[in-house]
This record gives C-alpha cells, structure tokens and sequence, in this order.
C-alpha cells in the first residue's frame, strides 16, 4: 500500500457514482490527478490552490498502488504524486472532512491515529547492495566509511545505519527531504566508489517516534 491525500469539493464527492472511477476535471485539463504526500502537505496545498474558495472539502486517502493508473513525481521534492489516469474506486481508502477557520483558512482533517505522546517522522530507508567482492574489498576502506557514517549522525543526517551479515544488503536510515537527496548522501561514498556497493535505492518511511517534549 502506498498511501496519499487527494482534495476534492464534498459536494461532488458526495454525489458521485460509487462504482464509477475518479477523474477530476484536473485530469481532462492537465492529463493527471493532482495528489500531495502528507497531512501537512495537503492542508498547505489547499490553502495555497482553495484558500479563496467558499466551497467544502473532503480529503481523500488514496493507495497509489491500486489506482490502476500509472503515477509518477513531477516535482523535484517528490512530494506532489501525479496519476496519470482515472482512479479505480477501491483505490480510495477512507475520506474526511477538511477543517477551515473563518477566514476560509483549512486547518486540517480527520484523525491521524497516532496515541498522545508519540509521532510519526518521514524519513528514508536506504538499501545499498553489496558485491560479491564486498567481504574482499571492505577492510580498506571500512575505516574511511565509519568515520563519515559517524559525521553524518552527528549532523543528525543518519539515525542508523548497519548491514547484514550475510553480506548481501546495508540498510541506512536519514531524514531527508526526497528519494533523491536521500541518495545522494552516499553516491559518493567510498563503499560506491571501490564496488563494496554496487546499486542504491531509497524508500520514504513512517518512523514511530516519542513525542518530543518542552
């Protein structure tokens, strides 16, 4: 599952055809579906595009994968999912009413879910892969590459970062922005540059986390 926020007017949500598949005007105009990562994302984007209109809302929580629509970022944050066709009914996983104060500014919507005293942080998963020469290769250069791994969580870039010992995967952990800058905190690294790792890949992430307190 690959959850994300779509608005759209209560009004025409309400009275849609159930069994009929999503497409927005957007989707005749532009070619695709406009969607946002993130509650706050979302709210942000509703009173970029809707501030001034008097209309309400729903937001809707749609899985990506089950859209039978191809999707892809346009944007290079990788925030804003474009689905470049209509999306099947069951694609949609719940709906909720977005709040506006007075002056028409959205404030939010629905419940995250999330128990007082804990969130939940974005972060990036990266798995490197390693070669079949890693276990050759790494003494060299393991020195070299702990010293940054340490730097990069000093920064308080990387939250962890180990591999399994069956040599076939890294797995490292950052708070990053986007896939791609995620990335490219270590294409440069030295495993990558002496074949210890030969491919990279970087997933977003829902990290449980303890409430930060005063």
């Amino acid at each position: 599952m690959r959850p994300t926020f779509h608005l759209a007017p209560a009004a025409a949500w309400a009275g849609r055809d159930p069994t009929a598949p999503i497409a927005p005007p957007s989707l005749a105009a532009e070619g695709f579906v406009h969607c946002t990562d993130g509650a706050e994302a979302m709210v942000a984007t509703a009173n970029r595009h809707y501030w001034d209109d008097p209309r309400d809302f729903v937001v809707l929580t749609i899985d990506l994968e089950a859209t039978g629509s191809p999707w892809r970022f346009d944007d290079p944050d990788e925030r804003y999912p474009h689905v470049y066709g209509p999306i099947a009914p069951g694609a949609v996983l719940g709906a909720a009413p977005i709040t506006r104060a007075g002056d028409g500014t959205f404030i939010g919507f629905g419940a995250s879910g999330v128990p007082d005293g804990l969130r939940v942080e974005r972060i990036y998963v990266v798995e490197a892969d390693y070669s079949s020469e890693a276990e050759r290769l790494r003494p060299a250069v393991r020195p070299e590459h702990l010293t940054r791994l340490a730097r990069l969580i000093e920064d308080g870039v990387l939250i962890e970062a180990g591999g399994y010992l069956d040599f076939s995967t890294a797995l490292l952990l950052v708070r990053a922005d986007s896939e791609t800058e995620a990335l490219a905190l270590f294409r440069d690294d030295i495993y990558m540059l002496t074949g210890v790792w030969t491919a990279l890949r970087a997933r977003s992430f829902g990290r449980v986390v303890p409430e930060e307190r005063p």
